[in-house]
This record gives structure tokens, C-alpha cells and sequence, in this order.
């Protein structure tokens, strides 16, 4: 196979040096990171080439009120489709709903299998927007997925609710990564607790909940690293907490800590915190919130709460109790391998697209 690779210039903060690197790896053949608009110099001239045109197509895609944002803008389906034209292909996959409509009534499409690749309910992930309409947005979201040959679902909850509307369509495709590669000597753990997030409005939400309720019930001996842009919102005056915006290599973190945090109290599809610390071996303390997206609610190596104070106390019992701490640690990388490895996702993707090793 031979991979594309097109992106939006602001999602991933892309500078020609990362632009570079990205091809560099060897990951795609080509690389397009595309402008949302074209770059605005005679406003008249904007205006009657453009902003006329792009409020036309707006009219033309019948945009739903009090759904969730649709980003598919006339610059990027103009750039997309000029993509199209150049190079007809096997595959195209779309990665969130936001963009679904580069493909709607696009006859340059061909006969490509068209795959979206939902990472999230969004409609869920929006409902706290202004001036958001449940059902509008259930009803346009389930337009946009319908349009695709496929719909892939990252966790077996949104997997049901999906299917329930677009039947065979739905395929179920967990996340998946590679394990860490095991570490022969003994690492120093410098770390009791691991927290890894960034600063969307689901952790900061959940940030502000652990450290308003749970960290006072604490022992102050207990040593935590919160790692991520979600630093940017703790207070620097907690005496045991380290603080680290970026890091290289999480690999390295997890080695040095001892239990992951997953405090989640809103938000859908899988939390890769929780996964990442599975393949580590870490016994993750968590939120119902935070088991959303594995497939086994039990035996995970997941010990979940949603009171402060069972909270406190499974973080107490997990780091004090060696027998329990192996056994969630045995539990969440046996439950890895067997749900979240390469080899269990290269068996399900392979399905999906129909393709025989």
C-alpha cells in the first residue's frame, strides 16, 4: 500500500519543518496540509472569488442549526478535489465528521471505498455548546456518517449506537499501538502517581475535580506527575506534584511511575491514557468515564470510582497493597495484548478492508 496524507494547516500546528520530518519518516508518500481559506489581500477581490462563492456552498451543504460544527469549508473542498483529480484512489479515509462532507455529492470520489473513521460521538462531545439541539445534531451527524461505505467506531459503545442506524456499515476498530519494549534493569520509580493530558474541556473539567476533591484526601508523601498542556491549569503550589508541559518520550514516564490517573468525568470514546498505561503494566485508578471504550468493564487492571473518596481510597489500597497492585498490573497488560496490540488490530483492520495475509 501507498498512503496520502492530508490534514488541515491549524490542527496540527504544522510549520514546514514538521512538514518536512513528517515526510522524511517514510509514513505517507505525499503530504498536503490544506489552508481553511485562501489568503485574504483585495477584499473586494475576496470577497466576489471567495466569501460570495463560500456562502453559496453553505447554502448548498443546508448547514443543520444546533449542530455540531461542520469544517468543511469551499477553500478545502476546492483543495481536496484538486487532490482528486490528480491521483483516484483505493481508499479514502476520513478521520472525524467534521470533514465528512469533502466527499458529499463528489463525483471525483470514484470508485474509492470510503471509510469514515469516527474517534468520537460528537454530538455527545458538543452538547454543552450554545445553542446545541440534541436531536439536530444526532440526525445530522448519523447524515454525515451515512454517506460513507464504511463508519469505523473506536470503542463497542458507539459501535452499538451506530449500527442501530447504519447496520452493517459499522465496523468496530479500537485503538491500537505497539507495546513498549520490556526494560531489562529495574527503573527507579520517582513517580506513585502518573497523570497525561491535555487541556480540552473534558480534563479540565476532571483536572479541576481531582485536585478539588480527591487530592486533599491524599497523603502528601504520595509523589504525582501530571505531564500535558492540562499543567498549564494546576496550581504550582502542590508541594508532591510535578509539573511537565512536554516530554519526547512517555515511554520513559510511565517506566518511572507506579499507578495511572484517569479522573474522566465527561467525554466519549476510549481514553488512550488508559490504554497507554495498560501496555505498561500500570494499574490505571479511574472514573466510570475513564472505562468508556474497553470492552470488558472488569478485570482490566482498571480500578474506577466516582466518589472522592472511594477515589482516594482505591489510590491508597492499590499503592499500599502489593497484592493487588500485581494483579491489576498482570490484569491490564494481558488485557492489552488481547484487545489493544498491533497484532489483535491488524486482524481487525485487514477484515474491515478486506484484505487476505
Amino acid at each position: 500500500m501507498k498512503v496520502d496524507f492530508i490534514t488541515k494547516s491549524v490542527w496540527g500546528q504544522y510549520t514546514p519543518e514538521t512538514v518536512k520530518a513528517f515526510e522524511d519518516s517514510g509514513l505517507a508518500e505525499h503530504i498536503w496540509v490544506l489552508d481553511r481559506k485562501p489568503v485574504k489581500g483585495n477584499p473586494v477581490k475576496y470577497f466576489f472569488t471567495y466569501k460570495l462563492w463560500h456562502i453559496l456552498y453553505e447554502r448548498k451543504l443546508k448547514l443543520v442549526p444546533g449542530s455540531f460544527p461542520n469544517h468543511t469549508t469551499l477553500n478545502l473542498r476546492r483543495q481536496f478535489d484538486a487532490i482528486l483529480r490528480r491521483q483516484q484512489y483505493d481508499y479514502i479515509i476520513i478521520s472525524y465528521a467534521y470533514w465528512a462532507d469533502f466527499i458529499r455529492d463528489n463525483p471525483l470520489v470514484g470508485n474509492a471505498v470510503t471509510i469514515i473513521d469516527t474517534h468520537d460521538l460528537l454530538a455527545s462531545q458538543h452538547q454543552n455548546d450554545t445553542g446545541f439541539d440534541k436531536g439536530a445534531a444526532l440526525g445530522d451527524e448519523l447524515r454525515r456518517l451515512a454517506q460513507f461505505n464504511q463508519v469505523w467506531a473506536i470503542s463497542p459503545e458507539e459501535t452499538y449506537f451506530f449500527s442501530q442506524f447504519l447496520k452493517e456499515k459499522v465496523k468496530y476498530i479500537p485503538m491500537i499501538m505497539t507495546a513498549p519494549t520490556p526494560v531489562k534493569e529495574t527503573v527507579e520509580k520517582d513517580f506513585d502517581l502518573i497523570y497525561v493530558a491535555s487541556d480540552n474541556p473534558h480534563n479540565l473539567r476532571s483536572a479541576a475535580w481531582f485536585f478539588k476533591e480527591v487530592y486533599p484526601l491524599l497523603s502528601t508523601n504520595i509523589r504525582i506527575c501530571a505531564i500535558g498542556v492540562i499543567t498549564a491549569h494546576i496550581s504550582k503550589d502542590y508541594p508532591n506534584v510535578t509539573l511537565i508541559p512536554f516530554v519526547d518520550d512517555l515511554d520513559e514516564y510511565y517506566r518511572r511511575a507506579r499507578v495511572a490517573l484517569c479522573p474522566m468525568l465527561t467525554g466519549t470514546g476510549v481514553k488512550v491514557k488508559v490504554v497507554e498505561a495498560m501496555s505498561h503494566g500500570l494499574p490505571v485508578i479511574c472514573s466510570e468515564r475513564g472505562l468508556d471504550g474497553l470492552p470488558d468493564k472488569t478485570s482490566n487492571g482498571c480500578l474506577s470510582a466516582n466518589d472522592p473518596q472511594t477515589f482516594a481510597a482505591n489510590i491508597q489500597g492499590v499503592l499500599s497493597d502489593k497484592a493487588l497492585y500485581e494483579q491489576l498490573s498482570c490484569q491490564g497488560q494481558a488485557y492489552f495484548q488481547q484487545h489493544f496490540s498491533i497484532e489483535s488490530g491488524y486482524q481487525k483492520l485487514d477484515k474491515a478492508m478486506g484484505i487476505d495475509r
